[in-house]
C-alpha cells in the first residue's frame, strides 16, 4: 500500500513491488494520475487497485484500509510517502500553510502508521516505510514547514522501530531520506494547495528563490524508479535507513561536531 503511489518516488515504489511480485494498492489525491499508474500496471499483468485518498484526513485513510482489505484480504507492507513542499521564510509562512503541509508530510504518515500497523501485526510479517528527507535530518532555510514535519517523520519512525523491536513483534520498519530526486513534487505541490484552498500559497521573493534552485535540483536529481528499488531492498534487507545520496550525510556530521564544540549551528548550503 503506497500513499502518493501515482507520480514521482511513490510510483517508483510502486513498479518495484509490482515487478517483485507483490499486490499493491496505489492511494493518491490526484484521481487521474491514480487511474493512469493503474492501468500502466495493469497492462503489465499485475495485481492493482488505485484508491484516491487524502491522507490528511483520517477518515480517508480509514477507507483505504478498506478498500485494501475488501480487494486483498491483508496487508503487509505500508509507504507513507504523499507529500508537499513549499519555500518562504518562517516570518513569512501562514498559518494555512503550516497546516496544510504538516498534515499531509506528518499527520499522514501519523495517520498511517495508527490504521495500519493494527492490521499488519495480525499477519506473520509486514514493513512499515515512510518517507522523510534529508530535510529530516539536518534543515535548511526558506522552508520550514517541510523542514518540521520531516524532522517528525524521523521522530516517529525511529519511536516505532525502537518500540516493535522491544515487543518482539513482526513487523520492521525502514525510513526513506531522499535527496534530489527527479520529480513534479513541486507542481502536484501547488496543485494540492490550491485545491484545498482555492489560491495558490502567496509568492515571496526569498521563496521564489530557493524554489527555483531546489527545483534545478530536482530536475538532475534520482529516478524515482531506482529509489523506488532502493526502497525495495531495505525491505528485504530489514535496513532501516534508506538514502539516495549517502554523501549528504556530511552536512550531518557538521552539525555534530559543532553542537560538541563550539555550541553553534553549522553552515548548510545544499543546493
Amino acid at each position: 500500500m503506497v500513499t502518493g503511489g501515482a507520480s514521482g518516488i511513490g510510483r517508483g515504489m510502486a513498479r518495484a513491488f509490482a515487478a517483485a511480485g507483490m499486490r499493491v494498492v496505489i492511494a493518491d489525491v490526484h484521481t487521474d494520475a491514480v487511474d493512469t499508474a493503474v492501468i500502466e500496471l495493469h497492462s503489465a499483468g499485475h495485481e492493482v487497485i488505485g484508491v484516491p485518498t487524502d491522507v490528511s484526513r483520517l477518515a480517508d485513510v480509514e477507507a483505504l484500509a478498506e478498500a485494501t482489505l475488501d480487494t486483498f484480504g491483508a496487508v503487509h507492507v505500508l509507504c507513507n510517502n504523499a507529500g508537499v513542499g513549499g519555500f518562504a521564510r518562517i516570518a513569512q509562512t501562514t498559518i494555512d500553510d503550516w497546516e496544510w503541509m504538516l498534515g499531509i508530510d506528518l499527520w499522514g504518515p501519523i495517520y498511517g502508521v495508527k490504521v495500519f500497523l493494527p492490521l499488519i501485526e495480525r499477519e506473520a510479517e509486514g514493513h512499515i516505510s515512510s518517507t522523510a528527507s534529508v530535510a529530516g535530518l539536518f534543515a535548511a532555510a526558506g522552508a520550514g514547514p517541510y523542514n518540521v514535519a520531516k524532522h517528525g517523520v524521523v521522530a516517529l519512525m525511529t519511536t516505532l522501530e525502537r518500540e516493535l523491536r522491544a515487543a518482539r513483534s513482526p513487523v520492521r520498519t525502514s525510513l526513506l531520506c531522499p535527496g534530489p530526486v527527479n520529480t513534479d513534487v513541486a507542481r502536484n505541490s501547488m496543485d494540492s494547495r490550491a485545491a484545498r484552498h482555492g489560491d495558490p500559497s502567496p509568492s515571496t521573493w526569498d521563496g521564489d528563490k530557493v524554489g527555483d534552485k531546489m527545483s534545478a535540483a530536482l530536475a538532475r536529481g534520482m529516478d524515482p524508479d531506482d529509489v523506488g528499488r532502493l526502497v525495495l531492498q531495505a525491505i528485504l534487507a530489514d535496513e532501516f535507513w534508506v538514502f539516495t545520496h549517502p554523501q549528504l550525510l556530511r552536512h550531518l556530521q557538521q552539525q555534530v561536531d559543532h553542537m560538541s564544540t563550539d555550541r553553534t549551528l553549522s553552515r548548510l548550503r545544499l543546493v
